[in-house]
């Protein structure tokens, strides 16, 4: 889960642009908004297969029989349990997207919040204000990226790795300024406000002049990842009226810088269903688990924060048999939901700051150092993810019995398939 969210907060893209001296804020506010479109566009289907190995993962190992005594009793059941699980190739990729949200209905309305059009003389001319002027520029790129993906002058990367895959060097291609202009004087809407207000097309010419998009933006990488390890703790208390209590629980723990703080814990309730039977020849049991993880973290040269936080239910119906003494054989079925909320608030990425002037140019490996000359890029943004999943999972397992110690290995069949096994010492 920590390494899910943790590599969530890399799906800022970054941007390579021609080093400049001093720099726009026009264009730094444009290419902002750009970064902001790419991230929101693409999180969910880059993290969608982290999201469901974890659904499977973090709702595995929670039992390896149904017996329960009928009589009440009180005992502890500690145990360690660890998940292995193979990434598939489909996992590893996706297809990108950008979202600039829907056309304007009325162009010469949206383009009058930001200046004024006089029709008996023909004229436009745009409010003084700075907010006017990046107003009017985030709205003609929007809408001639629009109208340039339909006219497939802006096409993307065909695929693109999520955090599972590996592809250096994605790269989303930008139209040059000429080529958005003259998308732009093709849509219908914008002849006729031209031909209203004659003036305003050289207005517009000269406002996108002011600014230089970059060339490319970039889309992450991707982890490179064949599998996936997890372990937690549990105690299972019981019985009373045929019920036990489940715990699972990690404490705020930093793993590493890429991970930060992360912690997990789980409540769970089983009830025997066997002990109805008037002869048992099996145990069965019904089991519901509530999950939760939170993750805090500080990502990168320029000090990005992300929380996350994860909810995850499970409902499972799982038989065994005993046979001997030594030797438990169990199974189950399990409805599993979870559901991901992290919000992230980023700058733009180092090499985009510097690249845009904001920044100076550091040592290699180094983080740049703001000057009041280039001061950085000192507003943030923040995105809100949501990312949910549903599972289905058939499990079989097995469990050798010695003393109090009960070792068990099982294998989970769902949307990911996942290896679970461990150690059990009950008091």
């Amino acid at each position: 889960m920590h390494r899910l969210l943790a590599c969530v907060a890399l799906l800022v893209v970054a941007t390579t642009l021609s080093a400049q001296q001093s720099w726009d804020p026009l264009s730094v506010d444009v290419t902002r908004a750009l970064v902001k479109d790419l991230f929101q566009s693409n999180a969910v289907p880059y993290v969608q297969p982290m999201v469901t190995t974890i659904n499977a993962t973090s709702n595995a190992g929670f039992y390896n029989t149904a017996y329960i005594p009928k009589k009440d009793s009180f005992y502890v059941k500690v145990s360690v349990r660890g998940m292995l699980g193979f990434i598939r190739d489909d996992q590893k990729t996706y297809n990108p997207t950008i979202d600039f949200g829907q056309p304007t209905d009325n162009l010469l309305t949206a383009v009058t919040q930001y200046g004024t059009v006089d029709l008996t003389n023909r004229t436009f001319v745009i409010n003084p204000r700075y907010e006017d002027t990046l107003g009017l520029t985030t709205l003609l790129v929007r809408e001639v990226f629009i109208e340039a993906r339909k006219q497939g002058k802006f096409p993307l990367p065909t695929t693109a790795p999520t955090l599972f895959g590996y592809a250096p060097d994605t790269r989303v291609y930008l139209p040059p300024n000429d080529t958005l202009l003259a998308v732009l004087r093709t849509r219908p809407d914008y002849q006729t406000l031209v031909a209203l207000v004659p003036n305003l097309d050289s207005n517009i010419t000269a406002l996108l002049s002011q600014f230089a998009l970059p060339p490319y933006l970039t889309l992450p990488p991707g982890a490179d990842m064949s599998t996936l390890i997890a372990a937690v703790p549990q105690i299972e208390l019981g019985s009373f009226l045929g019920t036990e209590i489940l715990i699972r629980a990690i404490p705020p723990v930093e793993f590493d810088a890429n991970v930060g703080d992360f912690s997990f814990w789980g409540l769970g309730l089983k009830h025997s269903i066997s002990q109805y039977f008037p002869e048992r020849w099996f145990d069965l049991a019904v089991q519901g688990v509530y999950q939760g993880t939170s993750l805090t973290n500080t990502v990168g040269f320029t000090g990005s924060k992300l929380e996350a936080n994860a909810r995850i239910f499970s409902g499972n119906i799982h038989a065994s048999k005993r046979f001997g003494d030594y030797l438990d054989v169990y199974s189950g079925f399990s409805y599993e939901r979870i559901d991901v909320v992290s919000t992230y608030t980023y700058v733009l990425p180092q090499e985009v700051q510097i690249a845009l002037g904001l920044l100076p140019t550091p040592p290699p490996g180094q983080p740049a150092v703001p000057t009041p000359e280039q001061p950085g890029d000192n507003r943030p943004q923040k995105s809100e993810v949501n990312v949910g999943d549903t599972n289905l999972k058939w499990t079989v397992g097995a469990t050798a019995i010695v003393g109090p110690v009960r070792i068990f290995v099982d294998y989970s069949v769902s949307q990911f398939n996942i290896f679970s096994g461990g150690v059990e010492v009950g008091f």
